[in-house]
């Protein structure tokens, strides 16, 4: 295989960006956009790996290389992006604001994209905050109410993540006086520092109770980007821990004890709450929500026992690579029930999306099954008093997930049809759909040992149907009706009293929300202009970790027997 230099994975989509400014260049550009993650998936599939690479020139040094779970992650990102790439210049074809949305998803996966090749503190932060900033302008596609309101509250976690992230890596950095991102691993670290970063990471990963922004932005969102946002950039997140924390190496108890208890409040809060949901994609974004969970849980198992952290590893890597593929497929499948109208076709298409959906609730021969299968033989080798309830957080983590996806397709079979929807959506979905099946394959992802599938695997799909079946029996018969609840638990109580312009059109003087308030201003609310701020002051806090004075290094003492001159 013809080797790919390592710079083109960011360059690539950075260069559509720039063309995107051009406007006789914008229609080529959007044609181009799945085309974008190309040099990505080659990167994650070279074997043997391409040559790492350092720039003197970027930054403060940057440094490129290919770890073996940098390319898993390459593989399934940049294949998502291409799919929702494609299918988001066919769904938003006739919008008046797709060009701008085509933009923010192009530099989204820039850094997306960039992050997971990024050797160094600078690289790995700029990248990473290019794309949690540039998801903002996803969110606020629609222009409505609820696109405003989720907008400001993604934005709002997105900078605190980007601040906790920035804190933590300047303190290791100081501590260590290495930039490579690697060193934040090492034992002279501050678990302050470790706190910080984990908390931006965990931020990213929509883990209870900062996970508040995840339904909001992932029902406000297209569902394209929605599909990225859940199958590719929570495990940003999911990728960050990996790489800063020192999993296999040092036990931290302290932390490992605040893993698990968020763990498991997600597994607990995701079904109760996405139950009570009307919007389809809302329902998916809180199943989200406890699937992460259950990989905090494995990295809560890692950091209390880090003997386990090499059965564990590849448990978390299957994990998210089958969760990328499915939760991206029911995400697609969105606009795929849209464009057809109730009848044959819906069932079709409804029959379809169980696939991905099953698979997501463990059902035995799915890759969902193998992937906590593997999981639940890591977690044995955690300490004696996790074993008693980790079983039963397993169990519920599947019967929470298999709820809500009854819950979810039952939303989507009664979802209005949309004629203006274009039927070649379809396509991308369907080819993700295919991915559910042969994804693991395509990620260089193998078996290792022969499983045999057990009643007890089946057990919880078949109690969440008799639950959702009892359910719906008594609702039917007792004449009751599920109040529609909004996304976002508390934050979705919210609601400005009555406002019915865009919110991308000029904002009249003296109105304000009851949380966020806003001064007299005709300006337009863009995001690219808080995108453009809050890229200023990223940059002044660059230029003051890179003028901050290295720790004077000490010699270590001289071998025993060796005396100094």
């Amino acid at each position: 295989m013809i080797e790919v230099p390592l710079w083109l994975v960011p360059t690539v989509p950075m260069v559509l960006v720039i063309a995107f400014c051009i406007p006789g260049l914008r229609p080529y550009v959007r044609g181009l956009v799945p085309f974008a993650p190309l040099p990505a998936l080659l990167v994650g599939l070279a074997d043997p790996g391409p040559t790492p690479l350092r720039l003197d020139w970027l930054l403060l040094g940057t440094d490129f290389a290919v770890s073996r779970t940098a390319a898993t992650f390459l593989i399934f990102t940049s294949i998502l992006w291409s799919l929702a790439g494609w299918q988001l210049i066919r769904l938003l074809a006739r919008d008046p604001a797709h060009d701008r949305t085509i933009a923010c998803f192009l530099f989204a996966m820039t850094g997306n994209l960039g992050l997971l090749i990024a050797q160094d503190i600078a690289a790995f932060y700029t990248f990473f905050a290019i794309m949690s900033l540039a998801s903002w302008g996803l969110v606020l596609h629609g222009g409505g109410i609820a696109q405003t309101f989720a907008g400001r509250v993604y934005i709002i976690f997105a900078v605190t993540g980007e601040v906790a992230l920035f804190a933590g890596l300047a303190m290791g950095h100081f501590a260590t006086g290495d930039l490579r991102l690697s060193a934040m691993t090492g034992d002279t670290v501050p678990l302050l520092a470790t706190v910080l970063v984990s908390t931006g990471f965990l931020i990213k990963l929509g883990a209870v109770p900062m996970h508040l922004w995840l339904p909001l932005a992932h029902a406000a969102a297209p569902a394209p980007a929605s599909a990225v946002l859940s199958g590719a950039m929570l495990k940003a997140g999911l990728f960050g821990l990996i790489t800063v924390l020192p999993l296999g190496q040092t036990a931290l108890p302290e932390v490992a004890v605040a893993f698990a208890a968020m763990a498991l409040a997600g597994l607990i809060l995701a079904p109760v709450l996405g139950m009570v949901q009307q919007d389809p994609k809302a329902v998916l974004a809180y199943s989200s929500i406890g699937q992460m969970s259950l990989i905090l849980l494995g990295l809560a198992a890692a950091l209390a026992a880090p003997g386990t952290w090499l059965l564990i590893a590849p448990a978390l890597v299957i994990l998210a690579t089958h969760h990328a593929f499915a939760k991206a497929a029911l995400f697609l499948g969105v606009p795929a029930v849209w464009s057809v109208d109730r009848g044959a076709m819906r069932i079709v298409v409804l029959g379809l999306m169980a696939l991905p959906a099953l698979a997501l609730a463990g059902m035995p021969v799915t890759s969902g099954w193998l992937a906590k299968s593997e999981l639940k033989t890591a977690l044995e080798g955690a300490p004696v008093e996790w074993t008693i309830w980790l079983g039963t957080a397993l169990f519920v983590a599947s019967l929470g997930t298999a709820l809500l996806m009854l819950r979810a397709l039952f939303l989507l079979a009664g979802a209005a049809h949309k004629p203006k929807t274009a039927l070649d959506v379809a396509l991308p979905w369907l080819a993700m759909t295919a991915l559910v099946i042969f994804g693991l394959e395509v990620a260089n992802i193998s078996q290792n040992v022969a499983k045999t599938a057990s009643f007890a695997d089946l057990l919880p799909i078949v109690t969440a149907g008799v639950l959702a079946g009892l359910g719906g029996m008594i609702f039917h018969y007792a004449g009751l009706r599920m109040e529609p609840a909004a996304p976002g638990e508390l934050l979705g109580m919210v609601h400005r009293v009555s406002q019915s312009e865009p919110a991308l059109s000029p904002k009249p003087a003296k109105r304000a929300h009851p949380l966020f308030f806003r001064g007299p201003t005709t300006a337009l609310l863009r995001p690219e202009r808080g995108a453009l701020a809050i890229l200023s002051i990223a940059v002044g806090l660059a230029l003051f970790l890179a003028l901050m004075p290295t720790p004077a290094t000490v010699s270590p003492p001289p071998p025993a027997g060796v005396y100094a001159r």
